[in-house]
């Protein structure tokens, strides 16, 4: 067997050996850690040394106060299995706050530094674009703007240092945890070898304690057999002697018997005697061994431990008021930075100059905008106040038909909607959108005229191209009169009328001439829901159902024109107490309209009445008619 030994010493003194002046534990900077264990070869019996140095014993406990006499509150932490592992977590876990707090400072440095260097820029180009100006001097708010700016710059600075600050405190506490993560590791490490050097020894007590059990059972059989040899009685004792053994003994009583049988009684003796001197020789070696084993556990849990446990405790201790303190010092150059920005927005001392609120307390508007004024005056010449006319250039029929072949004006309306695809005229339905937006609270509605220009502007807008109109703009919105009045050129102008001719006089016909002057006409004309009385209106019936044929009759493009401008004239009339156009009122504007009179001077008044009659009776009574439809 060779021999193998090994040391480990941690003999540094600023690393290792820790004083922890808070928990009473003291340790002398000379002393060291230390353990060896060695091996001799087989010639000197398989002896095991284990030597230690003489250290005192040394008994540690954790106070629940610092700096004070211990409490009664104590842990033994040597009694306590795995208190070493328990302590160096602890120790990790101070490690692991230090490490975050590198981290955080780190990054607190970082977002100091963009911030400063951001705002550095940002000032610094300011200035220049103030220079650029060169009016920074010609007006109090450009004075102080620019002392504003250059108060941004101070503060830049300050946060550029504060962050450099920061980023050495980073450097210091990272290298320190750096020193003192190899520190736990050595002490780590050292108790992990004791640990080691423990369980070998453990191991060879092991084998020493099976070795001699076996010459033991060896010399036991040897003994039986020869004393059954000697003598039948004595064998007999011998046989109630093994009986009474464990059952692994007298197994191996029986096998002897087998193994040694047909040897004469001196070559038993001989073989026991043997085995006799093996036996004491293991019992020696078993002896030793468990001797060295025990001093072994003794020297580490009584003196060993203690001082590891020691050393790991200072270790905590010490990085725990190392943190403490660089957070100390953190806070401490934090608020110094925050403070010194407080004295550049706000200088304690006035002689240093004002502060921000100051400076813009000096800025006079009004006297800056009497200079500007002046100076403007002196350089200015007078306003051309004459308006600009409006200047329409006039198109020629040929070419207006070729830059707009969808234009509307003019174009029979069943042609127009088939070309367009649409239920209802583009210009139809943008102008009733208009006026219920923003016109039925306008009085007068459809009843006042819209000014001649404005209205001649859109009709050519919708006749160019009707898609493109908007009537949200502020000019159709300040006048929706205009809208109303373009509209209603529309329905004049379109060709064969928004009812055709031979529809017209059949409508017409429900309201003769002579019932025009009737005294309860007007009575008998109001809504189909008011009077509808089968006994007594069954002439308002009759009007009812044959309005609703005839408009039935109608092809689509009129029936479904008529039905959208009808449901829109009811909506208006809904606001009547606003813009005080009633159906009347309606009727008036719209029936000569809808239901133009017949080529007859003679009759052309009649019929204008006539027409106004229909319109009011078809809005009074919209829903029944349409709903027939």
């Amino acid at each position: 067997m060779t021999t193998n030994s090994s040391f480990l010493n941690i003999g540094n003194p600023q690393n290792s050996l820790v004083s922890n002046s808070a928990g009473g534990v003291h340790r002398d900077d000379a002393s060291a850690v230390s353990v060896r264990s060695a091996t001799t070869s087989a010639a000197s019996n398989g002896r095991k040394s284990y030597d230690t140095q003489n250290l005192p014993n040394t008994q540690l406990s954790i106070s629940s106060s610092s700096g004070q006499q211990p409490s009664s509150a104590q842990v033994d932490l040597t009694e306590i299995d795995g208190g070493l592992a328990m302590l160096l977590e602890r120790s990790r876990q101070s490690l692991n706050s230090c490490k975050e707090t590198v981290i955080f400072l780190k990054n607190r440095a970082k977002v100091e530094e963009d911030y400063g260097r951001s705002l550095q820029k940002v000032a610094q180009s300011t200035l220049k674009m103030i220079d650029r100006s060169g009016n920074h001097s010609q007006s109090t708010q450009q004075a102080a703007w620019q002392r504003l700016v250059e108060v941004h710059e101070t503060l830049a600075s300050n946060r550029m240092k504060f962050s450099i600050t920061l980023s050495e405190m980073s450097d210091y506490l990272s290298n320190y945890v750096k020193a003192k993560e190899n520190v736990r590791r050595r002490l780590k490490e050292t108790e992990q070898r004791y640990q080691k050097a423990i369980e070998e020894s453990e191991a060879s007590l092991e084998k020493a304690r099976a070795k001699y059990e076996m010459q033991s059972i060896e010399w036991e059989k040897l003994l039986v057999k020869t004393s059954k040899t000697e003598s039948s009685s004595n064998v007999g004792s011998a046989q109630s002697y093994a009986i009474s053994k464990t059952k692994n003994v007298s197994n191996a009583v029986s096998g002897i018997f087998g193994k040694h049988k047909g040897l004469t009684q001196e070559s038993l003796e001989r073989l026991g005697q043997e085995a006799g001197v093996k036996t004491k020789m293991a019992n020696e070696s078993y002896k030793r061994i468990l001797q060295q084993t025990n001093t072994m556990r003794r020297d580490f849990y009584d003196v060993q431990l203690p001082k590891i446990l020691a050393s790991v405790m200072g270790l905590v201790e010490e990085v725990d008021q190392f943190l403490k303190f660089s957070l100390g010092k953190y806070a401490y150059t934090y608020e110094s930075a925050v403070l010194a920005d407080a004295i550049t927005l706000k200088p304690i001392d006035m002689a240093a100059g004002p502060g921000m609120v100051e400076m813009v307390g000096d800025i006079d508007s009004k006297a800056d905008l009497d200079a500007y004024l002046q100076a403007a005056a002196k350089a200015g010449g007078r306003v051309n106040r004459a308006s600009i006319p409006y200047r329409e250039y006039e198109m020629s029929a040929t070419a207006r038909l070729y830059a707009n072949p969808k234009h509307i004006f003019g174009v029979p309306l069943d042609a127009q909607l088939e070309r367009d695809h649409q239920q209802v005229p583009m210009i139809l339905a943008k102008c009733t959108e208009a006026v219920e937006t923003y016109g039925l609270q306008n009085e007068g509605i459809y009843r006042q005229s819209g000014q001649s220009s404005q209205v001649n502007k859109l009709r050519t807008e919708f006749d160019l191209d009707a898609e493109q109109v908007d009537l949200s703009s502020s000019s159709c919105v300040s006048d929706i009169n205009n809208v109303a009045s373009v509209l209603k050129m529309y329905l004049r102008e379109l060709p064969g009328g928004l009812v055709p001719p031979s529809h017209r006089s059949i409508m017409l016909s429900y309201f003769p001439t002579d019932e025009l002057d009737s005294s309860g006409d007007a009575d008998g004309y109001e809504t189909a829901q008011a009077h509808y009385n089968r006994d007594h209106d069954l002439a308002l019936a009759q009007k009812i159902s044959g309005l609703a044929d005839a408009i039935r009759s109608l092809p689509a493009p009129h029936k479904n024109t008529l039905a959208f401008l009808f449901a829109h004239l009811d909506k208006v009339q809904a606001f009547q107490e606003f813009n005080m156009m009633n159906s009347e009122n309606l009727s008036i504007v719209f029936g000569p309209t809808i239901f133009p009179a017949v080529n007859d001077p003679a009759n052309a008044a009649l019929d204008i009445r006539r027409s106004a009659k229909l319109v009011k009776f078809i809005l009074d009574n919209r829903k029944p008619i349409f709903e027939a439809v």
